[in-house]
Formats: C-alpha cells, sequence, structure tokens
C-alpha cells in the first residue's frame, strides 16, 4: 500500500493551492482592475485545466493512491468535501467567465482577446458565492488535514507533503 500521493498528483494539489489562493486575493472586478484582473481571470482558467488534468491523474494513479484508514463517517466526509471542492473548482471559474462576458464586451487576457460567450445573465453574485464557498471547503478540507496530523498522529497529511 503507498504510503504517499505519486509526486505528479503532490505538484498539482499545491500548485491548485497556489493558484486559488492568487484567484482569491486578486478578485473584485477584472475589467476595472487592470493587471490583478487578468490574474484573476488567468488563474481562474489555469484552475479548470488543473482539476481537469488532476481528475486525469487520479483516474491513471488509481491503483497506487494511499488507502488511509478512515472510519466510515470520515470516510463519507472526506470524499463529500473532495467532491464538493472539485465541483467549486470547475463551477466557480465557469460562472466568472459568464459573468465577465455579460459585463464587458470584450476582455484582453496578457494581449489575447478572450472568446465570448455572454447568456446576458450578470452572475457575480453567485460567483462570490461560490468563491467563498470554495474557501470555506478548503479551509475544512486544511483542518482536517492538521486534525489528522496533531490530533490522530496518522500519515493523511504526510501522503501529500512534497518532501
Amino acid at each position: 500500500m503507498a504510503q504517499k500521493y505519486p509526486k505528479p498528483m503532490i505538484f498539482l494539489h499545491w500548485l491548485t493551492l497556489l493558484l486559488v489562493l492568487t484567484a482569491y486575493f486578486s478578485g473584485d472586478y477584472p475589467p476595472a482592475d487592470g493587471i490583478v484582473g487578468e490574474i484573476h481571470v488567468a488563474s481562474g482558467i489555469c484552475l479548470v485545466f488543473l482539476l481537469l488534468l488532476r481528475i486525469g491523474l487520479r483516474v491513471y494513479y488509481r491503483e497506487q493512491l494511499p488507502k488511509h484508514l478512515l472510519t466510515r463517517w470520515q470516510h463519507i466526509v472526506a470524499h463529500s468535501v473532495q467532491m464538493l471542492l472539485y465541483l467549486a473548482m470547475l463551477l466557480t471559474p465557469i460562472i466568472g467567465y459568464l459573468t465577465l462576458t455579460a459585463d464587458v464586451d470584450d476582455f484582453r487576457l496578457f494581449g489575447i482577446t478572450l472568446p465570448y460567450f455572454s447568456l446576458n445573465l450578470s452572475l457575480g453574485k453567485a460567483h462570490e458565492i461560490f468563491a467563498n464557498g470554495f474557501i470555506a471547503l478548503a479551509g475544512l478540507h486544511a483542518v482536517a488535514a492538521l486534525f489528522h496530523h496533531l490530533v490522530l498522529k496518522d500519515n493523511v497529511l504526510k501522503s501529500m507533503s512534497p518532501h
């Protein structure tokens, strides 16, 4: 039984955290925020692609993933939070992009005009709610990892450690 996640999965896990924090702290109103707005949009777009890559790696490495000794309820909660994190990682950027294209006629990302997919429906509040929910879930995920490490003293946190 593997003790650690494969290195590509560990790398993508921490890169995802970096992009989530970048998107969160650069988020306000991209059309008016110049380069900071472009960084926010780029982070969201990258998160969608990273999610797809992460899912592919989970399938590819499915037989090599650590099998943690969790109670039934811990497994259900962990799986549910993971699925909600993945769903938020997909929907938050998509809703943000639809909001962006509803609010402006075009948006240039580092000199490239992004494709325009407007539903003529601004979903800015939904984007904000999903983003805050995503951050709350990520915080819960981090607290659970620390609980495993500090209280249960198992290898759950170490299995995703880059060292």
